[in-house]
């Protein structure tokens, strides 16, 4: 897709991400992470591979996230590992794939967790900070990106939930499990790569009905899409209206 070349850069391995965090500090709690190879669309190849880990923060969980998630505190004391051990797994999850990786997630919350965390680190190393930094530099918010198509009905940013439930995928899992979400971010992309049809039917019906078109042109939009003729001077009739 013309549209992810400047985005993905020639990417050849495609990482995608999710975090878990507390409820006030915003620490990473949780990491759910889809590894997969890519060809020169930037479809993905061959079978994906899986990461989760559960990392211990230096806040407690809350109340809401505990209930959302199903992460507690007593989870991560016996489950959680510290937030180094976390990069140096998720390091080796990577492998060779390193170069032209993009990591992809949904929304900014995943970088700024990140962030957050790294910046708790007491003495850093210089892998924590290379790794942090890297991570960080090729990170893609796929769901702004997506937004420019596909938009709630009152013209909102969706959730992830809502995307799949629109593009008609069933659930990974229970939501807010960090993998879980890692592989509908997976699956909805594969879907929205694969069949621009969709992403054409969708914006199409964002021109239609987004209040960011003005009004004279989202009416001659309307008619286009419904197969009217237009003509130079329909648009000069409506901008005259319009300015009346």
């Amino acid at each position: 897709m013309e549209l992810l070349k400047k985005l993905l850069e020639d990417a050849r391995h495609l990482l995608f991400l999710d975090f878990e965090g507390t409820q006030y500090s915003h620490e990473v709690i949780a990491v759910g992470a889809v590894l997969v190879d890519c060809d020169e669309n930037y479809i993905p190849t061959g079978e994906p591979s899986s990461f989760k880990c559960y990392v211990k923060a230096n806040d407690r969980v809350g109340p809401l996230v505990s209930t959302m998630t199903g992460i507690s505190d007593s989870l991560l004391e016996k489950e959680g590992v510290d937030f180094s051990t976390a990069l140096t797994d998720l390091n080796l999850f990577l492998a060779n794939r390193s170069p032209k990786l993009k990591v992809l997630t949904y929304g900014n919350q995943d970088k700024k967790m990140l962030l957050t965390s790294f910046s708790k680190l007491a003495n850093p190393s210089k892998f924590q900070t290379d790794f942090v930094n890297y991570l960080s530099r090729n990170t893609i918010d796929i769901g702004t990106f997506i937004s420019r198509f596909l938009r709630g009905k009152k013209n909102e940013f969706i959730s992830l939930i809502h995307l799949r439930d629109f593009l008609k995928l069933e659930p990974s899992g229970q939501a807010h499990d960090p993998l879980v979400d890692s592989l509908d971010l997976y699956h909805i992309y594969q879907v929205l790569v694969s069949r621009k049809e969709i992403l054409i039917g969708a914006y199409k019906n964002l021109l239609k009905t987004s209040s960011l078109v003005p009004s004279p042109i989202r009416k001659l939009v309307c008619d286009l899409i419904d197969g009217k003729d237009i003509k130079a001077s329909d648009l000069d009739l409506a901008l005259e209206i319009y300015f009346a």
